[in-house]
């Protein structure tokens, strides 16, 4: 396995090459290029103009959803689907915004009809044109831009609103999401554990800038995510007091040429590390490590990503199970070296607030020579509309 590496880090050196060499002087238009941006939800700069404006706005994504996985790790599921966020907010002046609204989610055929009702409250503090400060309903989730083997995207279906507290940070040369999420919280005798997620998402650009108009950009993404389980108010006995820890650096170099087909061409080499520091073991393993070197294509509409895995005693608590050494339903299969080529296809237009997604990943395990597929159709709709402006003198 060892040789296969190497040969394909070779392969990945010998693109970089080719990459630098055929820069020209074309400026593209931005571009995302981690994940699926229509489903990503993104913080809005705040503007004198909109100060003791109140808005309604409506967040929805009807979605259908297929996962074939057969592979020990994780079992499959269709979902059809809908998520629906009506709000209010309010832009109190040009640092400051207030949100309250409701999150709904419902799933075709299940009993309880709309599944999960929960609040959105959501305070935003602009102190600079960089630095946005969110308390309460984050923007999180695949919004927060992690790689597949430290966050789930099926997550998006079944933990999809966070809460807490975010300090999103957007310089030129700098980007971060710093994030606590806190999931479970306990009071005296509670018969259950207290539960949060520590996030840490940094992205550097050493050529070129975040604002990917740049025709060639080179950038290091620095993540961290730790989550942790136990309390001290707990009924339970003998409870798992448990903190796991996922980091990853990598490098990023990317193309832009708005002239030809392939908008962008991207080669991504990223290094992830696992660690238990629990003082008790629970898991399987005390630390781990993987690589994902992967390659993208991207057209106006179209995004093609393409990469191989390589792990060994990899575990991570909120990442796809498919990378991981450990299965999700058995605890008795673990396969520490883990071998799996990817290959994920994304379509997205937007047309007046309306999107449609189309996406297909397959995951093709070397070791067990087998192959887990999914898809999903997705229609999103994001909008916010004018109510009035309250006057100065209402304004206590």
């Amino acid at each position: 396995m060892t040789k296969k590496l190497t040969f394909f880090l070779l392969i990945l050196c010998w693109g970089l090459g080719a990459m630098a060499a055929s820069i020209d002087t074309t400026v593209s238009e931005p571009l995302q290029t981690e994940g699926f941006d229509l489903l990503m939800e993104h913080s809005e700069k705040l503007k004198a103009e909109n100060n003791r404006n109140l808005y309604f706005g409506i967040s929805s994504c009807l979605f259908t959803r297929n996962a074939e996985y057969f592979l020990p790790y994780t079992k499959g599921y269709t979902a059809l689907g809908f998520f629906l966020d009506p709000t209010l907010s309010y832009q109190i002046n040009e640092q400051a915004a207030l949100s309250a609204g409701v999150h709904l989610a419902g799933i075709a055929g299940d009993d309880k009809g709309i599944r999960k009702v929960s609040p959105i409250v959501r305070i935003e503090y602009q102190p600079t044109n960089w630095l946005t400060v969110v308390g309460g309903s984050l923007y999180g989730n695949l919004s927060h831009k992690l790689y597949e083997p430290m966050y789930d995207f099926d997550r998006y279906f079944y933990a999809n609103d966070e809460s807490g507290l975010q300090v999103l940070t957007q310089t030129k040369h700098w980007e971060s999401d710093l994030w606590c999420n806190w999931e479970v919280f306990i009071v005296p005798d509670d018969a259950k554990q207290e539960r949060f997620t520590v996030g840490w998402v940094n992205r550097f650009f050493l050529i070129g800038d975040n604002s990917d108009r740049n025709t060639f950009n080179l950038s290091l993404p620095l993540h961290l995510l730790e989550t942790h389980r136990g309390g001290q108010f707990t009924s339970l006995q003998d409870t798992c007091i448990e903190t796991l820890t996922n980091v990853m650096i990598g490098i990023t170099a990317s193309i832009n040429s708005t002239d030809k087909f392939i908008k962008k061409t991207t080669l991504d080499l990223g290094f992830f590390g696992f660690k238990n520091n629990s003082n008790h073991m629970h898991t399987h393993y005390k630390k781990g490590s993987g690589v994902y070197p992967n390659l993208t294509l991207q057209t106006k509409e179209w995004k093609l990503q393409t990469g191989y895995w390589h792990a060994d005693k990899f575990i991570a608590s909120r990442g796809s199970y498919l990378f991981q050494s450990r299965s999700y339903f058995d605890e008795l299969f673990e396969q520490e070296e883990r071998n799996m080529i990817t290959a994920k296809l994304f379509y997205e237009h937007h047309f007046k607030g309306l999107g449609f997604g189309i996406e297909a990943q397959a995951y093709h395990d070397l070791d067990q020579e087998k192959t887990d597929f999914s898809f999903g159709i997705y229609m999103r709709y994001d909008n916010k509309f004018k109510l009035l402006k309250v006057k100065e003198d209402l304004i206590f």
